[in-house]
């Protein structure tokens, strides 16, 4: 985990810093053509740097170590803020998409310039080299906050692209174009940040592991030399990872170095799942 924050850190200052540069220019020239798409975009920018910096901060968060007041870490900072970069993303598409149906019903003009299409391609290969190297990044430490970066990378690459798009059309005069392609893409992030809010909101609730991993434990553990039966088996997300509460029964008269030498071994068992933080394993005298 504290190595995932590391990353988490990295990919945030990385972010912020290509992020205030594409906003600049998006802004700059969006403003002197008046091209409303590539002014969207560059409020889209906005928001990049808005995750960024919410990336990097809770990445800082999440380094921190077990301690009095949260003994099973920070984990749980890196969900909330991907659901607070899911809620950004809806916003800011949900005004993308006002702007692209408004422009359409005033057929909104722009003046051409080759900088309207020489921006979004610089966008798309900063977007590229980011998108690959977040996406690389969160496979690596199992991170949904560098995943939601990644996305987000991702979706301004369409984005970028249907800003190309539209001034294209717009050149021949068909204007209403980038209002269309604006509405599309809206909608494509609105749902991708949908997304990352539930993944982020099932960890906060706490959403057990899935019903086939359980399955599996469960098998493993009733599969112990000296265990009579499992009681019952729950988990509790601390962040990416999940805590386990195990509870067997063993024969009554088995002394108590077996049923911890029992219990050791079912903890050990457990704690080979990439998925799981740690387990704790009680003993029932089987009745």
């Amino acid at each position: 985990m504290e190595i995932a924050s590391i990353a988490a850190k990295k990919v945030g200052i990385i972010g912020i810093i290509s992020n205030l540069f594409l906003l600049s220019i998006k802004f700059i020239v969006g403003l002197i053509f008046k091209s409303q798409g590539l002014i969207a975009d560059a409020v889209n920018s906005f928001g990049d740097v808005f995750s960024s910096i919410i990336t990097y901060v809770a990445g800082k968060i999440s380094e921190k170590p077990a301690d009095e007041d949260h003994e099973f870490g920070h984990g749980k900072a890196e969900f909330v803020a991907s659901f607070l970069i899911g809620i950004f993303m809806v916003m800011v598409s949900l005004e993308t998409l006002y702007s692209g149906i408004m422009s359409i019903i005033n057929n909104q003009a722009f003046t051409f310039s080759y900088l309207l299409i020489i921006v979004p391609i610089v966008t798309i290969i900063t977007k590229g080299i980011l998108y690959f190297y977040c996406y690389k990044q969160s496979k690596k430490y199992d991170s949904l906050l560098i995943l939601s970066n990644a996305s987000d990378h991702r979706n301004d690459i369409i984005l970028s692209i249907g800003v190309i798009i539209g001034v294209a059309f717009g050149y021949f005069g068909y204007y209403f174009v980038d209002g269309i392609v604006g509405i599309i893409i809206s909608v494509i992030i609105i749902i991708t940040g949908v997304k990352i809010i539930k993944e982020a909101y099932d960890v906060l609730i706490d959403k057990c592991i899935d019903v086939e991993t359980v399955n599996e434990m469960k098998n493993r553990v009733e599969r112990t030399e000296g265990v009579n039966h499992l009681d019952s088996i729950k988990s509790k997300p601390t962040g990416a990872l999940h805590m386990l509460i195990v509870k067997v029964s063993v024969d009554p008269e088995m002394t108590v170095r077996q049923s911890h030498n029992i219990a050791a071994s079912i903890r050990s068992d457990l704690k080979k799942y990439p998925n799981v933080y740690d387990a704790v394993v009680h003993i029932n005298p089987d009745e």
